[in-house]
Order: C-alpha cells, then sequence, then structure tokens
C-alpha cells in the first residue's frame, strides 16, 4: 500500500508538471510564487519603441561637471558644458593696498570616465548675467545668459582636455586637469572690486553671478569633472605694495551649478533635432547626456485575452542589441517610468516594489536587455492603469555619456513583450 502511494504521487506530479505551459525563461519573483503556479499561459504581445528627445531632465547640483564636445557616428554631436557660482574661500578678504593682478587660471580635476578620443579644445568661459540659486530646480535646457566676451587667455589655446596626461607650467609637472587661463585684466577687475564684496558670499553673490564653461571645437572628447572644494577653483595671484599672494574663489557643496547638454543629430534620426519622435525606425538609441529617452507603447496589453481574476506573473520586455559600433559605453541598468498628466515624472511600481525581479540589465544570453513589468501589466490588466506608453532611460543620463542601440520590433523578431499569466 505505502509503495503504491509513492507510486500514484509520482504519476500525479509528472503529469502536473507536463501540463503546464511553462516560458523558456525563469519565472524569477513575480505577483505569485513559483510554487504556487499549476497552470501558466504565455502570450507574446505587440509593442512598438520610439526615440524621443529629453524635455525634463534635472541637471543641478549633480555629483559631475561634464565638459567637451563629441561626435559619434549614430548619436552625432554631443555638447557638455556647464555654469557655476564661485564662493570665496575666505571672508572679510583685504587684497592690501594697489593690489595688481599678475594671473589667473581656472582648475578642474577629473572625476570618472571619458568619453571619445580626448584632444586639446578650445575652451570658452563667460560671465553670467543673471544669478543662479542652489534652491532652485534646474533642467538641461536652462541655460543662463551670459556676458559677451570669452575669459579665456587667447595665448593659452587649445587647453589641454585628457584625463591620463600630466599638466606642465613652467618646469612644474602637475596631475592631470583641466586648467584654464584667464585674462589677466578681467582679474583685474575683481581686485578692484570695492572691499565690501569681500565681506561674505551674499555680496560677492550679488555682484559676481558665476562662470559658464564650454567648448567652442567640433570634436576633442567629453570628460568628467569634479565640483568640490580644492579640486575645483579659481585661483587669483596678485601682488600689493608690500607682498605676493594668491587667493582662491572656489566650487563647493553650497555652489549652485548647473550642466548643460546639446546634440545635433546624424540624419537618421534627424527628428529629434526638431524636437519630434522618430517612427517607424529598424532601430532606435538610447543616448545619454539628456539626448534621448526611449517611448514604449505596449499597447498590445488590450489584445491579452485573459478572464477577470486571472494573475499576471511575469511581463518580460526583450530588447534586442544592434550590432552598430559605438564610441560610447552602454548604461548598466535601464530604468522605466510614466509621465504624470502633468509633466511630471514617476517610477514604474517595479521600481518600489519590493520581491519583483525587474531586471532591466543586459543579458549576455540573449545579447538583450531585459525589463520585467508585471506590476504594471497588472494594473493595466485591471483597468487601474491606463496609460499605454513606458519611458527607458539610465539614472546617470545627467552627469554620463551612455549609448544603447536596440534593433525594434520592425526589424527584429527578438524583440518582444511576452506576459505569463495564471488564473
Amino acid at each position: 500500500m505505502r509503495l503504491f502511494r509513492v507510486f500514484f504521487f509520482s504519476i500525479l506530479l509528472i503529469s502536473l508538471q507536463s501540463g503546464c505551459r511553462k516560458p523558456d525563461s525563469d519565472l524569477g519573483l513575480g505577483l505569485q510564487p513559483e510554487g504556487e503556479l499549476l497552470d501558466l499561459r504565455t502570450d507574446t504581445l505587440g509593442f512598438s519603441i520610439e526615440m524621443v528627445p529629453v524635455d525634463s531632465l534635472r541637471t543641478d547640483e549633480r555629483s559631475r561637471l561634464l565638459l567637451g564636445n563629441l561626435y559619434d557616428p549614430i548619436a552625432g554631436l554631443s555638447k557638455a558644458s556647464f555654469s557655476t557660482e564661485l564662493r570665496l574661500s575666505e571672508t572679510n578678504k583685504d587684497f592690501g593696498v594697489n593690489p595688481i593682478c599678475d594671473s589667473l587660471f581656472m582648475a578642474f580635476r577629473f572625476n570618472g570616465p571619458a568619453y571619445g578620443q580626448n584632444s586639446d579644445q578650445y575652451l570658452v568661459v563667460e560671465q553670467l548675467q543673471d544669478t543662479v540659486s542652489y534652491d532652485s530646480a534646474y533642467y538641461s535646457f536652462d541655460v543662463p545668459p551670459t556676458l559677451p566676451g570669452n575669459l579665456v587667455l587667447p595665448a593659452a589655446q587649445p587647453i589641454q582636455v585628457h584625463p591620463l596626461e600630466s599638466v606642465f607650467v613652467g618646469g612644474d609637472t602637475l596631475s592631470p586637469q583641466v586648467r584654464i587661463p584667464l585674462i589677466a585684466s578681467w582679474g583685474q577687475g575683481i581686485l578692484d572690486a570695492d572691499t565690501s564684496v569681500f565681506d561674505n558670499n551674499a555680496n560677492w553673490k550679488s555682484w559676481f553671478k558665476g562662470l559658464q564653461i564650454s567648448s567652442g571645437s567640433g570634436g576633442g572628447g567629453i570628460v568628467c569633472l569634479e565640483p568640490n572644494t580644492g579640486v575645483s577653483l579659481m585661483r587669483i595671484h596678485y601682488h600689493n605694495d608690500t607682498d605676493t599672494a594668491a587667493y582662491d574663489f572656489v566650487i563647493n557643496s553650497n555652489a549652485a551649478r548647473i550642466g548643460h547638454f546639446a546634440h545635433s543629430w546624424t540624419p537618421e534620426f534627424s527628428a529629434l533635432n526638431d524636437s519630434m519622435s522618430t517612427t517607424n525606425a529598424p532601430r532606435v538609441a538610447l543616448v545619454g547626456g539628456a539626448a534621448s529617452y526611449l517611448r514604449v507603447d505596449l499597447s498590445g496589453m488590450d489584445t491579452l485575452e485573459a478572464p477577470e481574476g486571472a494573475v499576471i506573473n511575469r511581463a518580460e520586455l526583450v530588447l534586442p542589441l544592434n550590432d552598430a559600433p559605438s564610441k560610447l559605453p552602454r548604461p548598466s541598468i535601464l530604468t522605466a517610468f510614466l509621465k504624470r498628466d502633468n509633466g511630471g515624472l514617476e517610477l514604474s511600481p517595479e521600481a518600489t516594489s519590493p520581491g519583483i525581479t525587474y531586471g532591466g540589465v543586459y543579458d549576455a544570453d540573449r545579447n538583450a536587455y531585459v525589463l520585467n513589468l508585471p506590476l504594471y501589466a497588472q494594473r493595466r490588466l485591471n483597468g487601474e492603469e491606463t496609460r499605454t506608453q513606458l519611458y527607458l532611460y539610465s539614472e546617470l543620463s545627467s552627469v554620463a555619456i551612455e549609448q544603447v542601440v536596440f534593433d525594434s520590433p520592425i526589424s527584429s523578431s527578438n524583440a518582444t513583450f511576452v506576459v505569463t499569466w495564471s488564473e
């Protein structure tokens, strides 16, 4: 009798396993534990994907300042620049009797990766016309107006912009940095300011709005710079009637700063130059530096024939890589978000729900990025979510120039949206 029971339950288990229609990939953690799933249904639903220009990416007070220009055969020309306040390193500063500016320069230490082939560039330093505020929100398209005139010393151009090469000043060898000599006569204007200007940072900010730094070259690469005291500064060398000295104006954690990006797309993606999206494209590119998002239309969810009470266990979006060569690194993870009716952004529900395997990373076995969106799909199925479009981007878009190119469903059968559900 005991042997009969063992035999019976073995046969029953085999029958149940063979009757289930299980997807090829592992289920992972969906909305229902895998051990409780007895009848899985899998449907492949239609979707479309297109590129849209970035219109709302915050770039203020970021951990990096990006500078330079880069041409990529896919994305075209990308430009990175920034505006920043300079703060007093010492308040109540007295430059002495008859101070004379001998020289001044800006220096920025590298912080993070470099993009493209780095070479010397013609840099532009301009004085801001209006104040920027640390307490305000700024986006990539917020470029403050500047006063006319490039403050970079003409004889110093082009400026060395290479994170691996030492800088030589006179007989000294300095660590790799972007060092920008400025016009001494402009520095003299700072020394000639009323002494009350240097009493405190409020007075200084009212008198001096800040600087904007950009590249005027057609290439030369983009580098990441450090926005912290001691490594990012403007130093003025001067002498007075009794002494020779130097003083630093610094960029620190209290300094307002804004990253700026601009892109001139190749003919393939020229629609983005006119702030339009691509349509029916065989491939799409997600590009960092506030360049492009990917908009995924999952209207195919409306065709899912699942009964009331069905549970979405997995909703897998597979985006196969295109083999186009690129100068730029791929993002480590893609983040999905939805747009609110008021234009704001919110993360997809999977991002804030423990126990859900979201993915969003590169799968080498499938040569694709794979995202799992079961909560979003469940809410669509229940009628709780009516938005059919998801947006994909990299969370490093404001501080990195990354790029990944995908084949769209138009050109590849490997681009799929597969939903696994149970009753």
